[in-house]
């Protein structure tokens, strides 16, 4: 296990979602690293839309509450930073401006470093012009998302910085086969690395507590946890919560799109966002949990993380039909044209045992956190060596 480096990290926002990034950063910090999170603006240019006036609110907060170049957290050898960054990163002045910015704040909090060259880890591509700022033992493109497919996202530019980033990155580590193959540069293929689980996090039992907080929702409770988005398939949830009125559809997560098309179906219910502590004790009263994506260009390289933590909980998983989802095809129920996907959770709810519980739990357990992290420091470590 990578073992006393300093990690510079680019990701998202540190503890709004948890992410796969995240996840690894924490088992590394039990290993002696320092760690310096850096919190990046989104991708997409803001647009005049009440999800992205509060986004900016919270940004423009976080740059006045919290010191410009970090502060430290309750771990000594973790940091986050929140440097100035303006999100329109199609004009060059603003881009002059950015890395002026994220230089000064990242040079300040790791001043002093006798850790060696520092590990930088970027997993968003609007960081490509700060990869190379920093003399660094490594440079990990960790790539969790086709980020030229999101919805909204300014393409052009998109493809732009990932280019950069995919060309200037010692190494590309991807959590997709079809992101793998995508990210094919000058002959060398990233490196597939699953997403993972905090198997005791969601290993859950239920707590009447909680099932009364969907007091009014009648069993059985078909479940979905995370951001209710654009690359959900709102049609085909109408459809199915339609034609099944004797089942309750809970959604648990923050809405970040038009939502419209959920509203006013009686057995659709919208709970809003659950802090992740929480989150297994209510999904422990799930019967079925269920992946609804859209089958497009974005989704079918997204390795879902939540399906591994449904697995962790237990449950019976009904998915449409994914490349990574049909690598659990033995655990997993998942919908095609020859198996609607109301059909597979009617299966579900019927075959669902004890004995098919501990076999999904079975298949999580092996996906642990500190198995990943092994595999990311075994990658990333000889790479380092070479270059210190």
């Amino acid at each position: 296990m990578l073992n006393g480096k300093l990690l510079i990290v680019f990701s998202d926002e540190y503890g709004r979602h948890p992410s796969s990034c995240e996840h690894i950063i924490k088992v590394l910090l039990e290993y002696d690293n320092e760690i310096l999170w850096v919190n990046t603006i989104g991708m997409r240019t803001p647009q005049m839309t009440i999800n992205d006036v509060k986004r900016s609110f919270e940004k423009v907060s976080s740059w006045i509450k919290k010191p410009h170049a970090g502060h430290k957290t309750a771990a000594s050898n973790f940091a986050v930073s929140n440097p100035f960054m303006i999100p329109f990163n199609k004009y060059s002045l603003v881009r002059t401006i950015n890395t002026a910015s994220v230089k000064n704040a990242v040079c300040e909090q790791v001043k002093g470093n006798d850790r060696g060259k520092p590990i930088v880890i970027a997993s968003v591509t609007n960081v490509a012009d700060y990869i190379k700022l920093f003399d660094a033992g490594a440079v990990v493109y960790y790539c969790v998302d086709d980020y030229v497919e999101w919805p909204g996202a300014d393409r052009q530019l998109v493809v732009e910085m990932e280019e950069k980033l995919l060309r200037e990155s010692d190494i590309v580590l991807a959590t997709a086969d079809d992101l793998c193959d995508k990210k094919v540069r000058d002959g060398k293929r990233p490196h597939f690395l699953p997403h993972g689980v905090d198997y005791q996090h969601f290993d859950s039992y239920r707590e009447q507590q909680y099932r009364d907080l969907f007091a009014g929702i009648k069993p059985p409770i078909i479940g979905f946890f995370g951001a209710v988005s654009a690359w959900l398939d709102f049609e085909l949830i109408v459809e199915t919560a339609i034609n099944h009125p004797a089942w309750s559809f809970v959604f648990i997560g923050p809405a970040d799109t038009d939502i419209g098309k959920l509203i006013g179906i009686p057995n659709i219910h919208l709970v809003g966002k659950v802090a992740y502590s929480e989150l297994p004790k209510y999904a422990a009263w799930f019967d079925v949990a269920i992946i609804p994506f859209l089958v497009n260009s974005l989704t079918i390289s997204v390795n879902p993380l939540k399906l591994i933590e449904y697995l962790a909980c237990g449950l019976p998983v009904v998915s449409v039909d994914l490349p990574e989802v049909r690598k659990f095809g033995e655990v997993a129920y998942i919908s095609d044209r020859h198996s609607p996907f109301g059909k597979c959770i009617e299966l579900a709810l019927v075959e669902d045992n004890e004995l098919l519980r501990q076999k999904r739990k079975s298949v999580a357990r092996s996906f642990s956190w500190e198995s990943i992290a092994q595999k990311f420091s075994d990658l990333v470590e000889p790479i380092w060596a070479a270059n210190s």
